[in-house]
């Protein structure tokens, strides 16, 4: 799966959309997800200008990306009024990532309980282990998250 395909099962876009590929997955299963950090990228401009290291959040937020695409592929596509959440997450972050790297996701189903989809995984770099994630997140209607100040 291109980026182009990918941008139709994600709301993010840039600066905050991370993945660049998918590489394999099996619905129900797992995603194998690629992302490929670049010295261009805005988040690498200011983390740190004198020894560039990609931000952990942002690879949470990749994680949480490859799980939004496995829990739709598993169930079905987010209608344009719900959203997905994270309900939590708990990491854990080996090595630092930085410029030139090609970072892999993998990521695999858990639980799925009605709108809650449980996902861990790992994030690598040439075959090591750099983070290691598990979490849940929820699907949820728009209109049940409250008044929409946007």
């Amino acid at each position: 799966m291109g980026f182009t395909e990918i941008k139709s099962w994600l709301r993010h876009r840039h600066p905050m959309l991370f993945l660049d590929r998918v590489l394999d997955y099996e619905p129900g299963v797992k995603i194998v997800a690629g992302l490929a950090v670049s010295a261009q990228m805005d988040a690498i401009a200011g983390h740190f200008p004198e020894r560039a290291i990609f931000p952990a959040s942002h690879l949470s937020q990749a994680f949480a990306q490859a799980g939004i695409v496995l829990f739709q592929l598993s169930t079905s596509k987010l209608r344009d009024d719900e959203l997905t959440l994270v309900g939590a997450m708990n990491s854990r972050f080996l090595k630092i990532i930085v410029p030139g790297d090609h970072v892999v996701i993998s990521v695999t189903a858990d639980r799925l309980m009605g709108d809650t989809f449980f996902f861990s995984g790992r994030a690598t770099v040439e075959g090591t282990t750099v983070a290691a994630f598990r979490a849940n997140l929820v699907r949820r209607d728009v209109a049940d998250m409250g008044q929409q100040w946007w």
